[in-house]
């Protein structure tokens, strides 16, 4: 980035008619990711160091299967400005991620699109089991679809369009501008058609213009959704993080 000259302006996307099919609660310590009011992903920090089978959850409010379509081929080619002095891409018209925005919890969202760091770590999280890390990385995205990615022909044609210099974008939700986990809702395939190519991938973000604090159903549902393991370590990791889940609700009732 060029000396003294900041970032574009993010775009704020309102949704007043969302159908809260997804989800995020939490800040910059740990979050909850919840789809169709059912926990999913739990991550946090615990001190030691695809859009189409979301919009199946939303039943007959869905998006119909052609916008969905239209979606996901936009996001393997889109067109995005650029910003001619900083080189930055800019965010697209929210109009155009209208079927993925329909599944989100009400509210108003920022919306911007961003180079990831060289240090992009990809984590799968096994089953409903907390991720036992310390996010030291620049960036963390956690899986929410089969990792690797099923269709290897579609990995290959993404990585030849990457070296071939395209950029197709990944969509990812955190719940907070100041986290450094954020959960990838679409992109599985060009998230590893990216590594594959060795490049860095794009990221359109979505984050809650204000974020979302812990309430005490999120503290309930995670105690319940999330089991501890048998080993030590993780069952000590997710009473922590859960711990802070608790108490985190109790400051915002």
């Amino acid at each position: 980035m060029v000396a003294g000259i900041h970032p574009p302006p993010p775009v704020v996307c309102e949704v007043p008619d969302g159908l809260g099919i997804i989800e995020v609660t939490g800040d910059a310590a740990a979050g909850l990711l919840v789809l169709a009011g059912d926990p999913v992903l739990l991550e946090g920090n615990d001190g030691c160091g695809s859009v189409g089978w979301l919009a199946v959850r939303a039943g007959v409010d869905a998006p119909g299967i052609g916008e969905v379509k239209a979606l996901t081929e936009w996001l393997g080619c889109p067109d995005l400005k650029v910003d001619p002095v900083t080189g930055h891409h800019l965010p697209p018209d929210p109009q155009r991620l209208r079927p993925l925005l329909t599944l989100l919890a009400p509210g108003r969202y920022v919306m911007t699109v961003q180079t990831a760091p060289h240090e992009l770590r990809t984590v799968h999280p096994r089953g409903h089991a907390i991720e036992q890390w310390y996010a030291e990385e620049d960036l963390a995205l956690l899986t929410t679809d089969h990792w690797p990615p099923r269709h290897e022909a579609v990995v290959r044609d993404y990585a030849r369009r990457i070296r071939s210099g395209g950029l197709p974008v990944l969509v990812a939700l955190r719940p907070s501008p100041a986290g450094l986990v954020g959960y990838l809702l679409d992109g599985h395939h060009k998230l590893a058609a990216y590594q594959r190519a060795g490049v860095s991938p794009l990221i359109l973000w979505l984050t809650p213009q204000q974020p979302k604090p812990f309430r005490h159903e999120d503290y309930e549902r995670a105690r319940e959704a999330f089991p501890a393991g048998h080993a030590d370590r993780e069952r000590r990791s997710l009473e922590r993080v859960l711990a802070y889940i608790r108490d985190e609700a109790r400051r915002s009732a």
